[in-house]
């Protein structure tokens, strides 16, 4: 069993990525693609981060709307008819431009957590170990955090030193 102290401490406060206790072990931790960035960097992007977060989630209805029109097409028309054509073409379109913004999204080093009803996360770096900066939809700011083996219901408020 371990002592009380050689568990990790959390005091909330966000730090540099040359502060991890095991880099080594943190970079093979976060996924393919995915980098660490600073807290004031996710801030920096927080309002155009929201902006295509509120873009993704019209084209979401979108996309669900267009998708039970084509099913609907299709009960009395063939694959082949200009209508069920146009209805496809639109739906790509929509697939090809949502592609787009999240290739955006995850160029800023964000990850979205939820599309519905909006959550955001950053890998950061929160008392040496790598953790998840996480907003939701009506924060002002991102003023919360989770260790990156639990969930958004385990946040913890971010303590700037």
């Amino acid at each position: 069993m371990k002592e009380h102290s050689d568990l990790p401490f959390f005091s909330g406060r966000p730090m540099e990525v040359c502060s991890l206790v095991d880099e080594e072990s943190a970079m093979r931790t976060l996924p393919k693609g995915a980098r660490i960035v600073s807290i004031e960097e996710a801030r920096e992007n927080l309002p155009k981060v929201t902006r295509w977060l509120a873009e993704l989630q019209a084209m979401s209805d979108e996309a669900h709307d267009l998708t039970e029109e084509l099913e609907v097409l299709l009960e009395t028309l063939e694959a082949e008819s200009e209508h069920v054509v146009e209805v496809a073409e639109q739906l790509a379109q929509l697939v090809t431009h949502w592609q787009s913004i999240t290739a955006n999204v995850e160029a800023t080093g964000t990850r979205i957590a939820c599309l519905e009803p909006g959550r955001l996360e950053w890998y950061g770096v929160v008392d040496q170990h790598l953790a998840l900066y996480s907003w939701r939809f009506g924060e002002e700011d991102i003023e919360w955090y989770h260790p990156i083996d639990t969930s958004f219901l385990a946040r913890k408020p971010l303590i700037e030193a």
